[in-house]
């Protein structure tokens, strides 16, 4: 699978997402292939959503499963922890499942890959699910994000992000989705990876909807 536009399709297809907690949405993608596990988190998918994307109050991470000193957007916050420990439990269990019942050729058997993605409001919450599974299990787990808002309130919790998950973070300059919360407030993407898009002064940011789904553009991609 191509982590890029490939993946933003898989993320952004509706089907197969389960619910939980505050409308914690995620869904599981086996490719065999490459030997991954895809964890995926839905973008915003109705009121609830829109009010935890709005509650940019910063908060503890991870309280009160473990006690952390970095604070992260308060929304996602409680929305991950509404249901994190289900999602790392399952993840958990898949990949057991598979790394261990799928022979490679020559009889030896592999680990498979689990890598955390999300679109907009999930991208925000395959992040601290990385750093969740992480902190958990040991190990840095891949990330990848389309249209993140930003997640990091202060340094602290910039630095460790950025040392505890391997962030790709595809933001498209003119998306005004990717520039919330505003940096004046304390907010930092933990890492950014810019898509090719053309921007027109003024023009662009009256197309939110249009800049926040461009993502399935396989050429805006380097």
């Amino acid at each position: 699978m191509n982590l890029t536009n490939e993946l933003f399709t898989l993320i952004h297809t509706r089907d197969g997402y389960r619910h939980i907690g505050l409308d914690l949405s995620y869904k599981f993608h086996v490719n065999r292939e490459n030997r991954a596990i895809f964890v995926c988190f839905q973008g915003s998918n109705g009121l609830r959503d829109w009010k935890n994307n709005l509650l940019a109050v910063p908060s503890r991470a991870a309280e009160p499963y473990r006690g952390c000193g970095w604070k992260v957007h308060g929304g996602f916050a409680g929305v991950w922890r509404s249901g994190n420990d289900a999602v790392i439990r399952e993840a958990r269990e898949l990949w057991e499942k598979y790394s261990r019942s799928r022979p490679l050729p020559g009889g030896e058997h592999g680990a498979y890959q689990v890598v955390f993605c999300g679109f907009s409001h999930g991208a925000a919450l395959a992040q601290l699910a990385a750093e969740d599974c992480g902190s958990r299990f040991g190990g840095v787990y891949d990330c990848v994000c389309f249209g993140s808002p930003k997640l990091a309130w202060g340094t602290r919790a910039l630095t460790h992000l950025q040392r505890s998950i391997r962030l790709t973070n595809w933001i498209n300059r003119a998306d005004l989705i990717t520039a919330l919360p505003f940096r004046a407030l304390g907010y930092r993407h933990v890492r950014e990876d810019f898509v090719n898009v053309r921007r027109i002064p003024l023009l662009s940011s009256l197309r939110v909807f249009k800049h926040h789904q461009v993502y399935d553009r396989k050429e805006i991609y380097p």
